[in-house]
């Protein structure tokens, strides 16, 4: 058996060794002798293709060349790569003998060498009906073509499209498919990827048109399928927009072929539409219209609409053990436009290496693994290559011990994984999932990193006196985490200067009192600061972080000699816990009072830090592009309220007692 090898750096060709015992006498096919196509196909019998095809790649390009030309088109290719990749990279007219596998493993490859042998037998038969799995479109043309064969095709695809065709001693003599028809319906067929079909030799032929012979058909659609692909060269995806330019040099010549469908072609291209849309929306089939668009991106007729940064797609490196859970969420995240799958790792070990080679703009993580677990795998992960994590995991309820250590370790958010993997979720449920996982791969690297208790000291263990202080405090901080701000809240809490030094803080979170209970006692075990949940009344303390949740309707007020706290349920709600908490704070300590806002979304707290602003009193926000959720922040900015501090060092400064002096202005 002669094999074609057109990768240089390809798993399967280093199994070559092994095979000949296996398989019998086996010739290697490499180097330049591969550079050109031989006029007899039976010079070779399989064709092995790289495991990368990108857009525009050599590889690519001759892999077409081979199967698109009228001598060697029947020959079968094994790709080591993902047929769902191959289909975002190429237009491949398939034979059902092709096999698309990464994993080139040796008895794999020796089964699918005599799978070929039998299908070099076998290939013209065919089933009167039967699905294109087992007979692709290409091969039925080819069979009816060499049978000469007179009566009629049906065929039906997966979206319900239905289409006719009408052979008669191997000569087409009418076509339907879809709203194509003709030429244009039979060339969609030879590139269609999956459907049933039906034939029927005894059918009564419709009135016979002018017969076209399929050989020639079939020799004319590969190369429009080759010269299809050629678009690749100039979009790296289906997806991506285009828009016309001034120049209009493909549609000068009225008397081109199908001038007409060209310009219905060309007046679907406006408003930045994506590509795969123009195709859907053409009078011609697929190869024809890629064809076109090729062309007028060469003569630059067309060019792709620019992307803002922001809306480029984020590659997503998928990491847990379960291949059913990866399965699940490859569904979830291919259909969002703003997410490519950038690979897939089932334990710790194996999503290291994978980051190091793929990059991944973010990466999801599942804690319970073997090899090395979640947690572990993040420790590195911030260490070694930082990049933003989300734990997806079953065991991270928003009151557990593993999602505060998760968070603490560095990972940008924290979601439970979808627990009914065998349903389907719910549009909104997986809008949300994609929605914080492409917010995660946004935020800055500098803003991604492990986390370092603070050591034990002296001064940091010294004993705050529980005794009302009998002074007003010189400054009193408060820090809003909002939506999204809790990695970026412990950061804060650990890099706070020691007791001694440290002002009066109120931490107020957006988040459940159960929450906030949780989060307490994990603090309370990790930094040497006293940390409390915020009383429901009484005097307030320099030198301790006080924490309250959205549900403590906290209002702060100076009585001269101290801060003092009470809580006002009767008019007040979740959705302006930030405001009230501000307002009496601002009206009370006034150039006194030092702001600090981690995130968040939402109008709660506009109101409270304009209030702050007018009272003299300071206000400081994480930078937008380091904050999960960062539409709250970059508002504030807007607006003149806040000055913004690139990481949480430059924040944590603000809490040493004489750092900021009172500023009335």
């Amino acid at each position: 058996m002669k094999i074609l090898v057109l990768a240089e750096q390809c798993e399967c060709v280093r199994l070559m060794d092994h095979l000949s015992d296996v398989q019998g006498d086996i010739t290697i096919i490499q180097g330049q002798d591969a550079l050109t196509v031989p006029k007899d196909p039976s010079e070779v019998d399989a064709i092995i293709g790289d495991g990368v095809c990108s857009p525009g790649s050599a590889v690519n390009s001759r892999m077409l060349g081979w199967r698109s030309h009228p001598h060697t088109y029947l020959i079968p290719c094994w790709l080591p790569v993902d047929k769902k990749s191959l289909d975002k990279a190429c237009l491949w007219p398939r034979l059902a003998i092709d096999r698309f596998d990464p994993q080139c493993e040796t008895q794999a490859f020796s089964e699918w060498l005599s799978e070929v042998i039998e299908w070099q037998q076998n290939w013209m038969q065919f089933s009167n009906s039967g699905v294109l799995d087992d007979r692709s479109g290409l091969e039925l043309a080819t069979s009816l073509c060499l049978r000469r064969a007179t009566g009629v095709l049906s065929f039906f695809d997966d979206d319900g499209g239905e289409g006719q065709f009408c052979f008669k001693a191997g000569n087409l003599i009418s076509a339907s498919f879809k709203h194509l028809r003709e030429v244009e319906a039979f060339y969609e067929f030879l590139c269609a990827p999956s459907g049933g079909y039906n034939w029927d030799s005894s059918r009564e032929l419709p009135h016979e048109g002018e017969p076209s012979p399929l050989s020639q058909l079939i020799t004319e659609g590969l190369k429009l399928i080759y010269d299809a692909n050629f678009l690749y060269n100039f979009v790296s995806s289906l997806d991506q927009g285009i828009k016309r330019t001034d120049s209009q040099s493909a549609l000068d010549d009225s008397a081109t072929e199908r001038f007409n469908e060209q310009k219905e072609i060309y007046s679907l291209i406006e408003g930045g539409v994506p590509v795969s849309k123009i195709i859907e929306a053409s009078p011609l089939s697929r190869p024809s219209t890629m064809a076109f668009l090729a062309k007028w991106f060469s003569l630059e007729d067309i060019a792709i609409v620019s992307e803002q940064p922001s809306r480029a797609k984020r590659s997503v490196l998928v990491v847990d053990d379960s291949r059913l859970i990866c399965r699940f969420l490859e569904g979830i995240f291919l259909e969002d436009p703003r997410m490519r799958i950038a690979g897939f790792a089932h334990d710790g070990i194996e999503a290291l290496r994978l980051i190091g080679e793929l990059k991944p703009d973010v990466v999801t993580l599942d804690l319970q693994m073997p090899k090395m677990d979640g947690l572990t795998a993040l420790k590195h992960i911030l260490i070694r290559d930082p990049r933003p994590v989300v734990v997806l995991s079953a065991f991270t309820k928003a009151t557990s011990r593993l999602t505060y250590e998760s968070f603490k370790y560095g990972a940008v958010d924290v979601i439970t994984k979808p627990s009914k993997t065998g349903q389907s979720s719910s549009e909104s449920q997986n809008r949300e999932l994609c929605d914080r996982i492409v917010q995660a791969s946004r935020v800055q690297l500098a803003a991604v990193r492990y986390i370092r208790r603070a050591k034990k000291t002296e001064e940091n263990s010294s004993n705050i006196s529980s005794s009302p202080q009998t002074d007003a405090p010189e400054k009193v901080m408060i820090v809003l985490c909002g939506a999204g701000g809790f990695p970026s809240l412990l950061k804060l809490v650990f890099a706070m200067p020691g007791a001694k030094r440290l002002p009066l803080t109120i931490i107020g979170v957006a988040m459940s009192r159960r929450v906030v209970e949780a989060l307490v006692v994990n603090l309370k075990k990790d930094t040497p600061i006293p940390v409390e949940e915020i009383p429901g009344a009484g005097p307030l303390r320099p030198g301790v972080c006080y924490v309250a949740s959205n549900e403590d309707h906290c209002h702060l007020f100076d009585d001269g000699n101290q801060a003092r706290v009470e809580q006002n349920c009767a008019q007040s709600t979740e959705d302006n816990f930030f405001d009230e908490l501000l307002t009496s704070a601002a009206d009370s300590f006034k150039s006194r009072l030092v702001t600090v806002l981690l995130s968040g979304t939402g109008e709660d707290g506009v109101e409270g830090m304009q209030r702050v602003k007018q009272s003299g009193g300071q206000v400081f926000t994480l930078t937008p592009e380091a904050c999960l959720r960062p539409d709250l922040p970059a508002r504030v900015i807007s607006m003149g309220c806040a000055k913004a501090m690139k990481d949480i060092v430059g924040l944590s400064e603000l809490f040493d007692v004489g750092a900021i002096q009172a500023n009335p202005g």
